[in-house]
């Protein structure tokens, strides 16, 4: 392979980069499904039916708490004589047969199932929690294989430009224009890049496996080969206002706040009594001719001629109401009043503070968003041509003999290097958009897999 014709090769290899944005440019509608059709198969995942079973459960509370006791079914005997264990020696023997019904005061009950009501709303709001982690746990790892898969591409281009350098190497061997020192050195760099492509390709494996985790099977995606920086135009404030709205954390704890403030109206209500009302039937036997309460056996009754017999009696009924005397024995309407606010002011603290945190979250990646931005601007603008002229100079050079074969070695690595700056940008740009979307438990950015590198 003459001078000429490795110009010819080596100007190829550094200008396919430039080909391939360019066909990038071309295909920048191509698909990025992949990602929504991960986020799709989050239903399924265990967590989802776990959350889905929790709320169930949850809204089968509300009727449970807000119904009546079960009445009480009573049966037994009064005044049984024990002498005789008769039911017709005594008038006021009786089988016993009645029912009895406990009432809350007027307001318990409903208050009891509003509370329990709440109790529904924080399970929602958990399982939307852990879609909104499962769906930042997809697009973390999608970003991530798309920075390696673009990646292993650039190093196995660098690792076919060196294949084709060692055999030009090779050949001048002979004529004393390379050395074996410089064949050994490229051989070194091309194994440095296998390694580096292992790692990779190691790494994607994992992460796909971290991608089936947080779906929840072994779905199978591609992963789209353009990306760029999409537009973000959301201002602190506005992402603030969405995260107060949108985010299940936030909304799990304005809930358990309002269930405190229930409970405390419930607790309240602890100052006015509860009833039981009790209905009963008694049924009496016939009262014997032999019994001493029978009125036929008063002194002298056989003088008269009055011979005893059994006399009938009649059955009856009673009624009562109960009514609790709400003594506040220790205080403990009070101390029950106490904690109720204790635990709402709470509840609240904790979602000041959790605004707090998501707040500064935002803030961070806000300014990692415009950081990103700036560098992506600056490697697109300046250091991208300017590593592109570079290497194409030091083939030049090297063509005419001014320069040596590790020049443009290192030139060119140096240029590929660039390149996979631009994709490490791109996926720390759109996973700080997929923290962004965590933070404010909604999504900002709709992907159509165009690409902004022009």
């Amino acid at each position: 392979m003459n001078k000429h014709v490795f110009l010819k090769f080596a100007l190829f290899s550094a200008l396919l980069l430039t080909a391939n944005i360019a066909r990038a440019q071309s295909n920048s509608d191509s698909s990025i499904s992949g990602l929504y059709a991960l986020i799709a198969h989050i239903e399924s995942h265990p967590l989802i039916a776990s959350g889905m079973a929790q709320i169930e459960a949850a809204r089968r509370r509300i009727a449970q708490k807000s119904a009546l006791s079960n009445p009480m079914l009573m049966l037994g005997v009064e005044n049984l004589p024990t002498n005789s264990f008769t039911f017709s020696d005594d008038p006021m023997t009786s089988k016993m047969i009645g029912i009895s019904q406990a009432f809350p005061y007027p307001g318990k009950l409903p208050l009891e199932g509003e509370i329990a009501a709440q109790d529904t709303l924080t399970s929602q709001d958990d399982l939307s929690e852990t879609r909104n982690k499962l769906a930042m746990e997809v697009k973390l790892a999608y970003f991530d294989i798309y920075h390696l898969e673009r990646a292993i591409a650039v190093n196995e281009l660098h690792a076919r430009d060196l294949d084709d350098l060692i055999r030009l190497a090779e050949s001048k061997l002979s004529t004393g224009n390379s050395t074996q020192s410089q064949i050994l050195d490229l051989k070194l760099e091309h194994a440095n890049i296998a390694t580096e492509v292992i790692e990779d390709q190691t790494m994607v494996r994992e992460l796909r496996a971290d991608v089936e985790q947080a779906v929840g099977n072994a779905a199978q995606f591609s992963v789209t080969p353009t990306l760029g920086l999409p537009t973000f135009d959301y201002s602190l404030a506005r992402l603030d206002s969405i995260a107060h709205e949108n985010r299940p954390s936030l909304k799990k704890l304005r809930a358990q706040t309002e269930q405190q403030r229930l409970q405390y109206q419930r607790n309240d209500l602890d100052r006015y009594p509860d009833f039981e009302l009790t209905l009963a039937y008694m049924q009496r036997d016939a009262l014997s001719a032999a019994s001493p309460m029978n009125p036929a056996n008063y002194p002298g009754a056989s003088v008269l001629g009055i011979v005893p017999t059994s006399m009938y009696q009649s059955n009856m009924i009673s009624a009562t109401v109960s009514i609790e005397l709400p003594f506040n024995f220790n205080g403990k309407r009070s101390e029950a009043l106490g904690e109720a606010e204790a635990m709402r002011t709470m509840k609240e603290t904790d979602g000041r503070e959790e605004e707090l945190n998501i707040h500064a979250a935002l803030e961070t990646n806000l300014a990692k968003l415009q950081g990103v931005r700036e560098e992506y601007a600056l490697l697109h603008d300046e250091i991208y041509p300017s590593s592109e002229q570079a290497t194409q100079t030091s083939i030049a050079s090297y063509t005419y003999g001014k320069t040596d074969i590790e020049n443009v070695v290192r030139t060119e690595l140096a240029h590929f290097h660039r390149e996979h700056d631009r994709y490490r940008l791109e996926a720390e740009y759109n996973k700080a958009i997929a923290s962004i979307e965590f933070l404010t438990g909604t999504t900002l950015v709709q992907y159509t897999g165009r690409s902004d590198w022009k």
